[in-house]
């Protein structure tokens, strides 16, 4: 008989995570970019990331096909920051629809995962992509599209974690880290939405904060990635505890009356 939660062998030593991104990664999404207050981008940000030129928020609201595994929804909402001369986006918010594909982009690069509701649909020229958690609807986006664009070039984008615990004793948190996520991206298909996104408020998610004062772009894609990622440089804890709520449900909150 063998024990399943005894000890494994070296070979046997997977991180599934990690074995599953360094594959190309399909995904269809539907994508949002507009302008905030530059200040309110400035105010979510911590040390040591820097607002980036343009105060942008940047949506992708997505499905997802990794090979061995079954289809998922995910979404990203994150807003333009740089770190020295590394530009890239800070997700606030990446609701995913499936219990392994949370887990595992927390434990492995500190992703800001949650489990949520990820809706994307396509019919024709018809689309209409929507997140929901616990309750609230979060993110609306709907619109047709009205034709093809050029297909962007290869690219890496990069995306900012901080990887932490909180602390067992309740004191502070644990061992952060910066980490860079890239994303090698290659287009296959990209078309210009003539939409509307709408932003609903929660106190656990509050997405409606980043106010949009711009609509820049709506668009549909299909492309395949490949993700890579690596630690930066260590943080002090004392420049990410202001900011633990972004990634820990406050369940007071819950309970509190609505603003």
């Amino acid at each position: 008989m063998t024990v399943r939660y005894g000890p494994r062998p070296p070979e046997k030593r997977v991180d599934h995570e990690i074995d599953a991104t360094k594959a190309p990664i399909a995904t269809e999404a539907v994508t949002v970019t507009y302008l905030t207050d530059p200040s309110i981008v400035e105010e979510v940000l911590p040390k040591p990331l820097e607002p980036g030129d343009e105060p942008i928020v940047r949506i992708s609201l997505q499905r997802v096909a990794i090979e061995g595994r079954p289809p998922f929804g995910s979404a990203v909402f994150s807003v333009a920051a740089r770190h020295g001369d590394v530009e890239g986006d800070y997700p606030l918010f990446m609701p995913q629809s499936t219990e392994q594909s949370v887990i595992g982009g927390r434990e492995t690069f500190g992703e800001p995962k949650k489990l949520g509701e990820i809706n994307v649909e396509r019919d024709g020229d018809q689309v209409r992509a929507r997140v929901a958690r616990l309750g609230n609807e979060l993110i609306d986006v709907s619109g047709r599209v009205t034709g093809g664009l050029e297909l962007p070039p290869d690219q890496v984008n990069t995306e900012f974690y901080f990887k932490f615990l909180r602390a067992p004793d309740g004191d502070g948190i644990t061992d952060p880290h910066l980490v860079y996520g890239s994303y090698h991206r290659h287009y296959e298909v990209f078309d210009a939405i003539d939409g509307t996104i709408e932003l609903g408020d929660s106190p656990l998610d509050p997405v409606a904060d980043l106010s949009v004062k711009e609509l820049r772009s709506i668009t549909w894609c299909r492309r395949r990635t490949i993700q890579f990622a690596r630690i930066a440089e260590r943080v002090p804890q004392e420049w990410l505890l202001p900011f633990v709520h972004q990634r820990y449900d406050d369940v007071a909150l819950l309970s509190a009356p609505r603003r």
